[in-house]
């Protein structure tokens, strides 16, 4: 489950084998018209007794490249063209289980999309959050900054890719977890689940083809993002290509600054409402708007606002009202606004978890997200009896990991943690982050492969700091230099973008096709334009740009984007 999809809440024994093989043609090339339909002429089972066998698959140990019990099959079911609803053609639907060594373990639970037209390639869908439910693998992969599609773009199912995901190693509510005092439900949650579910996956496509995948793609959003950086790092002789938008990298680091926020949110007078963001967003407008050439609604080098937060403050700094903000609320804006930096080493050296653009124009508390809660009174609930508008993210995220993967210590109150100085909780916290952090800079088993990867991220991201993954892209520059790393490695920043909605910039592009062609014909991404899906500026476009290089208006239309150029 991805963060946005728990901030709506706040709102296989004997391995079968088919008797006849398709002829299976991988297709380059980012149209993906499906070559693999014909069959030989020995063939003699349809796609419904095809996908039926499968029902009677049992996933041996041995074809899964980390410690399980095998995989077994819950259900194998053929998905008709006119089924309804269903956009993306003739497919088998398959469900099940990977066990666990631990049998105390959850099951990872895993859905396998197996196209009767399969082009030879597989998407596996990154999950998000603390995860928990199985992503909707008959979608969008995130692959985009949003959660639709421009006009016209299909499903990767639709396309003929055989697509995959998993629960990460749990169902449930996720904001509780509980699931983390487990020690393989951590580690399956943490990163293996990445490499089980690929594994299972391609045993069954060898079952249901006769051939496994040509070419296979990790893409993701936000923790799912994450996913994308550890198939890359960790398993990157599964993985031909990887898009990873609004990483959450630096997991752990990440909730120790959402919950040193809610700290200053939930101290007394804290709180921001609505009312008073909506004030302090316009000031920070109405300062640096035009910054970039176009009075248009998007900071689009947020670099170059400097808004002073203390021109808002309420006269002799008491709440008076709407108008202002307390010292209590500045120094909530100024926490958010601030990186969190420790006396002890996250993994691979890191020491600063960076702040948020609050002051270059991103917003936490538009209608649809309030990341933060919507009141202080509500922030800090139960989520187990939570309704459709509940709590805050910032505290049930946080509150999850250093209650049961740190401290193990479900009383453990974390208004009185100290985010800077765990003290006798140091080492822990420290083999946590190793185990979940995505920040490795050791890409060479991945680039010497001729992996391919798309980072992305959305300037205003009210959940995930854009700048995570500027230092990340800045440790890989020093770690290869520029021509190696541009070689395997495209990073793009949209201004006004956010968590996949609620900014200014909704964009969106086809990802999958840009990603398939660098990987299958070499052409890697240049000149793309990235076009915006928010409905109130909906169709508007923007050239998507490649980091450091930012869109200039250059004049003419400011919904064009032949009216900008990427500029330093």
């Amino acid at each position: 489950m991805e963060l946005n999809q728990i901030v709506r809440k706040s709102r296989l024994p004997m391995v079968f084998s088919i008797a006849s093989t398709l002829i299976v043609t991988g297709c380059g090339g980012g149209s993906d018209v499906a070559a693999g339909s014909a069959t030989s002429a020995a063939a003699t089972k349809t796609p419904t007794e095809m996908c039926a066998a499968l029902q009677d698959v049992e996933v041996p140990a041995s074809a899964i490249g980390l410690p399980t019990s095998g995989a077994s099959i819950a259900s194998a079911t053929l998905i008709a063209a006119t089924a309804e609803g269903n956009t993306s053609g003739e497919y088998c639907k398959v469900l099940g289980k990977i066990h666990p060594v631990d049998f105390s373990a959850p099951d990872i639970r895993f859905e396998v999309d197996l196209p009767s037209t399969w082009n030879g390639k597989s998407v596996h869908f990154g999950g998000g959050g603390l995860d928990g439910t199985i992503p909707a693998t008959t979608g969008f992969a995130q692959s985009s900054l949003t959660f639709t599609e421009v006009s016209g773009v299909k499903t990767p199912l639709a396309r003929g890719y055989v697509t995959l995901g998993s629960d990460s190693g749990h169902q449930g509510n996720s904001e509780q977890g509980d699931f983390l005092q487990n020690d393989e439900a951590l580690a399956n949650y943490a990163g293996e689940h990445v490499k089980k579910t690929h594994d299972v996956a391609q045993f069954l496509a060898k079952n249901r083809y006769g051939a496994s995948f040509s070419h296979s793609y990790y893409i993701g959003g936000s923790g799912g993002g994450r996913q994308g950086l550890v198939a890359a790092q960790r398993y990157p002789a599964d993985y031909d290509g990887v898009i990873a938008s609004f990483p959450a990298s630096e997991i752990l680091g990440l909730s120790f600054q959402m919950g040193r926020v809610s700290q200053a949110s939930l101290a007394s007078g804290g709180f921001i409402t609505t009312a008073k963001a909506s004030v302090l967003k316009a000031a920070v407008m109405a300062q640096c708007d035009a910054l970039d050439g176009a009075t248009d609604g998007v900071i689009s080098n947020p670099a170059a606002c400097h808004f002073d937060p203390a021109t808002l403050r309420c006269p002799g700094g008491v709440d008076t009202g709407n108008t202002c903000l307390s010292d209590a609320q500045l120094n909530t804006v100024n926490t958010i606004a601030t990186p969190l930096v420790t006396n002890f080493d996250f993994a691979n050296g890191i020491r600063t978890i960076p702040g948020y653009n609050i002051l270059a124009g991103t917003d936490f508390w538009n209608p649809y997200i309030t990341p933060l809660g919507p009141s202080a009174q509500n922030a800090i609930v139960n989520p187990a009896a939570a309704t459709s508008n509940y709590g805050s993210f910032y505290y049930l995220f946080p509150n999850a990991l250093v209650r049961y993967a740190i401290a193990r210590n479900p009383s453990l109150d974390l208004m009185t943690f100290n985010f800077s100085d765990p003290g006798a909780l140091t080492a822990r916290t420290q083999a946590v982050s190793s185990l979940m952090d995505a920040t490795s800079t050791d890409m060479t088993a991945f680039k010497n492969r001729g992996g391919k990867l798309i980072l992305q991220h959305g300037q205003s991201d009210q959940f995930i700091p854009a700048q995570m993954s500027i230092d990340y892209y800045s440790r890989l520059l020093a770690a290869y230099g520029q021509d190696a790393l541009s070689s395997f490695l495209k990073f793009f920043l949209v201004p006004g973008g956010s968590h996949g909605y609620g900014g200014q910039f909704e964009g969106a592009y086809d990802g999958l096709t840009v990603l398939d062609n660098w990987v299958t014909k070499g052409v890697a991404p240049s000149s793309l334009v990235i076009t915006d899906m928010n409905p109130p500026t909906a169709g508007r476009t923007r050239p998507l740009c490649e980091y450091p290089q930012w869109p200039k208006y250059v004049g003419g239309d400011v919904n064009a984007s032949s009216s900008f150029t990427c500029s330093n």
